[in-house]
């Protein structure tokens, strides 16, 4: 947490008690891809004076310096995930979960851009989670 609170004092971006919640949030739960409104829900107890625009404010603000990612899923609202290291992300059918998946992007392949240069990669798989399959036993 520490180093990524000195990537963002370095960027300018000015640490309020409302934004390290938020980043805090995010930090403990990496796989809850949880929304704004599920943020705020958590945070407001500990936090009265929160609002749910400080919540979206502080998101786009991390999207914005490449600390976050939104995650836009065919029938999901907007969720959010710490950009800590290039990975997708499955939605489950069954279950409604969205879940990490860490598989190498072939688009990025040497040779592959055809003189093009990607600069983001979003990947959304639809299908049935492991946890989903196995139940079905």
């Amino acid at each position: 947490m520490d180093e990524l609170i000195e990537r963002l004092k370095a960027r300018g971006v000015v640490l309020t008690h409302q934004r390290l919640a938020v980043l805090r949030f995010l930090r403990n739960h990496p796989d809850s891809h949880a929304t704004a409104a599920e943020i705020f829900q958590d945070l407001r107890q500990d936090y009265p004076t929160l609002s749910l625009a400080t919540v979206y404010s502080t998101l786009e603000l991390l999207r914005n310096v490449g600390q976050i990612r939104e995650l836009s899923i065919r029938g999901h609202p907007s969720c959010y995930d710490l950009a800590d290291r290039p990975h997708y992300h499955l939605l489950c059918r069954r279950c409604g979960r969205i879940l990490d998946v860490d598989i190498p992007c072939p688009s990025l392949d040497e040779g592959a851009l055809q003189g093009h240069r990607v600069e983001e990669v979003e990947l959304y798989l639809y299908g049935t989670c492991r946890d989903c399959l196995e139940s079905n036993h």
